[in-house]
């Protein structure tokens, strides 16, 4: 592999500590940045899917924990009252490691889905009928089967 170029390197790590986006989509903009169709690198050189590699495993990983990043976004969710598949759906968006996604879902969401619709419907039980309320909890992104046994 040859020598990747500094500036490749602080524009990777600024990218990735501004954004947090998924391994997939940091690739993707660094290629599409540094990449052979692109004005840069007759500067520093294209990039590589190796040296692309190199930088998440090297660089970046002494900087951030991909993972801590996944367990922080589902927990900035759930603090804003999102439900798990609002959360997974985001995520999956993100194009995350799906596996990852499901265990640290678990691990988080226990109990809470259960009362956090306890705690929408308690919002809207006395200003809403019963359909009413089942076609808002749905659209809040609530499973259907915990909203039946709910009622």
């Amino acid at each position: 592999m040859k020598q990747i170029s500094q500036k490749i390197i602080d524009y990777a790590i600024w990218y990735y500590l501004k954004y947090y986006p998924s391994p997939k989509k940091f690739a993707n903009k660094l290629k599409q940045k540094f990449g052979p169709d692109s004005e840069k690198w007759k500067i520093y050189g294209w990039i590589t899917d190796e040296e692309i590699d190199f930088i998440i495993k090297e660089k970046l990983s002494s900087i951030v924990n991909e993972d801590e990043v996944i367990r922080s976004k589902i927990r900035l969710y759930k603090e804003k009252g999102k439900s798990k598949l609002y959360i997974k759906q985001k995520l999956y968006e993100r194009m995350e490691q799906k596996d990852l996604i499901e265990t640290y879902l678990e691990e988080v969401f226990l109990d809470w889905e259960q009362e956090n619709l306890i705690k929408e419907y308690k919002k809207l039980e006395g200003r809403f009928e019963k359909q009413k309320i089942i076609e808002k909890l749905f659209r809040k992104w609530f499973n259907y089967d915990d909203i039946k046994k709910l009622f």
